[in-house]
């Protein structure tokens, strides 16, 4: 198989039972559909990545990829590959065979996935905060409809003894 990117030859590897490949000229990564997240999971997990809490928090804006980047083609059947924005809003565009379902990976996208998707205790933190205050402020309706219904038993007491 040939990269995408600069035409050399790609040589295969074997990451924990992943298979991929890779450009040794450009870096690049191809790797099956099936075979993607498992990569992109095992990344992370190995705890080399940078933590992606500072970005979960600030705002993002869609990004497109420059248009200096010509349409490549599959490193597996050589059809033309689309761009596709990973999770939709992490501004990390990969490329993808609609035919084969191969992903093409440019150098460092796998570790910027990675941190997009790793555990990250700041942001479980913070989710769950936001849970427990959600939690705090259903219990707090609750308890003024049971005060507002008490307050119409009592008025309908006083209403219909006279």
């Amino acid at each position: 198989m040939r990269c995408p990117v600069c035409d050399n030859w790609l040589r295969s590897e074997k990451h924990q039972e992943v298979e991929f490949y890779i450009c040794s000229v450009c870096r690049g990564i191809g790797v099956s559909g099936e075979q993607f997240h498992a990569l992109a999971v095992k990344v992370a997990s190995e705890g080399q990545v940078p933590s992606s809490a500072k970005l979960t928090f600030e705002p993002r804006k869609v990004l497109r990829r420059g248009a200096d980047n010509p349409v490549r083609n599959c490193p597996t059947c050589r059809k033309p590959m689309r761009e596709f924005n990973y999770a939709y809003d992490s501004n990390v565009f990969l490329d993808r065979c609609q035919q084969c379902k191969g992903i093409w990976l440019d150098p460092n996208e796998i570790i910027d996935i990675a941190a997009h998707i790793q555990y990250n205790p700041d942001v479980d933190a913070v989710g769950r905060a936001m849970i427990k205050d959600k939690s705090a402020e259903e219990n707090e309706t609750a308890w003024m409809y049971m005060l507002a219904g008490a307050a119409v038993a009592i008025l309908r007491v006083l209403i219909f003894k006279r």
